[in-house]
Order: structure tokens, then sequence, then C-alpha cells
């Protein structure tokens, strides 16, 4: 991903599990990159996201939920974010280039790129979220619920 200058595993993170809906519902969430550099996320059930990125590199995420998300990055590439509830996550790439994510609760999730470009994610629950990136660069994900229908991203409350 080009946007910014994100990594596309940050980027991803705030993607790949974008919607709220019950758990056997399709979510749908889509992004769209601004012309300041930030990236706004817009979800099915109404919800957003707000992503900047500082000079430092430090990475902000504002959620229209009043909730904030602080993604950092050390020098071995691995990624740490922490939320105003408390928790935090920890995201590193594998050598398959699978990105590989831990939350502060004990849960974590796997983010596969196949062949066509399109990113799985498949969660410690057993759902799972799909994202594919349109022409014009933009994200699309649909999530089937459980996990990836909760926000992981904002958040997944202290333990």
């Amino acid at each position: 991903m080009k946007w910014i200058g994100i990594a596309p595993s940050l980027a991803l993170a705030a993607l790949l599990a974008q919607a709220t809906a019950p758990a056997s519902a399709q979510n749908r969430s889509d992004s769209h990159r601004n012309l300041d550099g930030s990236l706004d996320i817009r979800n099915s059930d109404g919800s957003s996201s707000r992503i900047k990125r500082d000079l430092s590199g430090r990475v902000t995420a504002e959620h229209s939920n009043g909730s904030r998300s602080i993604t950092t990055t050390d020098l071995s590439g691995r990624k740490r974010t922490t939320h105003s509830d408390g928790s935090y996550s920890n995201s590193s790439t594998d050598l398959s280039g699978n990105i590989r994510t831990q939350y502060s609760d004990g849960s974590y999730s796997v983010s596969k790129r196949d062949l066509s470009g399109r990113w799985r994610t498949e969660y410690s629950d057993g759902s799972y979220s799909i994202s594919v990136r349109d022409l014009s660069g933009n994200w699309s994900t649909t999530s089937s619920g459980g996990m990836a229908a909760r926000h992981p991203e904002r958040g997944v409350g202290k333990r």
C-alpha cells in the first residue's frame, strides 16, 4: 500500500476487522485516502475511523466511538498498538508474509494474502474477514461476525 507511507501490515490492522453487526451477518467496510494523506474507514454500521501518520512515524487512529489507538514500529518491524481502553496488540510479519497479531486479552489473528491480492484474516474464535483492494487503491472488507465484527482495532478491553 502506498498511502501515507504506512506499511501494509499497519494499514491492514485497521482494515481487516471493520464492522459491527450480529455474528451471523456479513459486514462491510470501505476505505478512502484523503488529500492530506489520512485514511478514512467507513463501516456498514455507521461507525468510522480516521488514520493519520505523524512525522515521527507514529500512527494515530481516531474512532467515531471516541476511542483512540496509537501504533509504533520498532527497529525489527514489529508493531505495537495501544488503545485508549488500556488494551494493546503486537503484530509481526513472518517469513511467509503472513501478519500475526496477538491481542492483550489472549486472542490472536493471522492475515494471509492470496495470489489474487486479497487478504484473509482468521481470528482465534473462528471468525474471519476478507479485504480486497480496488483499482483506485481503496480497500473493502467483509467479515463473518464474531471477533472479526467487534472492532479489535479499537481495543479488546483490559485483561
